[in-house]
């Protein structure tokens, strides 16, 4: 609804005036009022309304507010909360808070040029490695500005994205551990750590577990008596603290074989686990609620306790993640199809184990130049 007034000028003068109802911003959710003056006659005030109105119509008043890239953002991030896990709105929203709202946060989004966007998208290649997740965010608030009818194309469109020189890195400075070095890390490993962690690693690397499913892991999902151990949890953590929640993916839930040896060692953990917790005070939980590798206060244990003690490790560069490598690579090794490790490792996509697990180890391809020329027979 609009009204139009006829209203006296400081000069003296006659003059008209209107508020116009522009309907509600989709931004705030609230209604939005505009008001013009200094039109001469009431005539020049209605044409004037009418072409707003029209506007309006065809644009939506959003095309007048110039929205600021930061307010968009807000309305996105609403609605892609509801749609992923909190760890991961979490680490989206630290995107946007550490390099993305620095650049664009306080800019009108319909004057963001794409000269621009190549310039910063330029500057992040430089300073960070994985630059990629940083402007695909980035873009999905250009695409959802369109969405909206905030702007017509995306800036970020017209761009050349730079190309990350890839570095040739050493096998010894890789994430994963040979046949060879397995044998001698936990060798070392049985000797220097109390059985807990010894515990654990052989787990990793025996199971290919990523970390959050180690750690998430209760007595019942181990089933001694049919060999298998049932992965259906992973441990999250937000701002807040640590919590069980559910696995990665769907794919990741999985019911995978475990060895007799590691069954053996986790036997002797589960016995010892007991005294320790009974000689510190505290209870032992029932099998479906017991974590396997608890903390000192029989919760969850810390994110990087066990990243921490294998810093102790120098001889072995090696993370919790790099003993799920590990195992890939001497599953292939010991020659398990692709498919056995996709399903092994619980990855949605066997592209994911092909991209992740294409390298082997130093003795596999040793192996491969042996196995040609015994082929050829020379």
């Amino acid at each position: 609804m609009a009204t139009i007034k006829k209203y006296t000028k400081k000069d003296g003068t006659l003059a008209y005036q209107f508020n116009a109802y522009l309907g509600v911003d989709p931004l705030t959710g609230k209604s939005k009022r505009t008001t013009r003056r200094g039109f001469k006659t009431q005539k020049e005030a209605k044409l004037a309304l009418a072409q707003l109105q029209l506007e309006i119509e065809s644009n939506g008043f959003s095309k007048q507010d110039f929205s600021l890239f930061k307010d968009v953002y807000e309305l996105w991030y609403l609605q892609y909360i509801n749609t992923v896990k909190a760890t991961t709105a979490q680490r989206v929203k630290q995107y946007f808070e550490k390099q993305i709202l620095p650049a664009f946060g306080g800019l009108k989004i319909n004057k963001i040029t794409s000269a621009y966007c190549q310039e910063i998208v330029n500057q992040w290649a430089i300073e960070y490695k994985r630059f990629y997740p940083i402007k695909s965010y980035t873009n999905k608030i250009f695409e959802f500005a369109i969405r909206q009818n905030l702007i017509k194309d995306n800036p970020l469109n017209r761009i050349i994205t730079p190309k990350k020189q890839r570095e040739i890195k050493n096998k010894d400075e890789q994430n994963f551990l040979d046949k060879t070095q397995l044998r001698d890390f936990l060798k070392q490993a049985e000797v220097n750590e109390p059985l807990k962690y010894y515990a654990a690693y052989y787990t990793l690397a025996f199971t290919g577990l990523r970390k959050s499913e180690l750690l998430a892991l209760t007595w019942n999902d181990v089933d001694f008596k049919n060999n298998t151990l049932n992965v259906n949890k992973s441990v999250s953590i937000l701002n807040t603290g640590a919590y069980i929640s559910t696995t990665k993916t769907t794919s990741s839930e999985r019911l995978i074989s475990i060895d007799v040896l590691t069954l053996n060692v986790l036997k002797k953990w589960k016995l010892e686990q007991k005294k320790e917790l009974l000689t510190r005070g505290l209870r032992v939980k029932n099998n479906d609620v017991q974590l396997l590798f608890n903390g000192d206060k029989n919760e969850i244990m810390n994110n990087i306790t066990l990243w921490k003690r294998l810093k102790n490790y120098t001889d072995f560069n090696i993370t919790p993640h790099g003993f799920r490598h590990t195992h890939a690579s001497l599953l292939f090794e010991s020659g398990a199809t692709i498919k056995q490790v996709q399903e092994r490792l619980g990855h949605s996509d066997i592209n994911t184990t092909l991209n992740i697990y294409t390298h082997v180890t130093k003795d596999a391809e040793k192996d491969v130049a042996n196995r040609l020329m015994n082929y050829m027979d020379f």
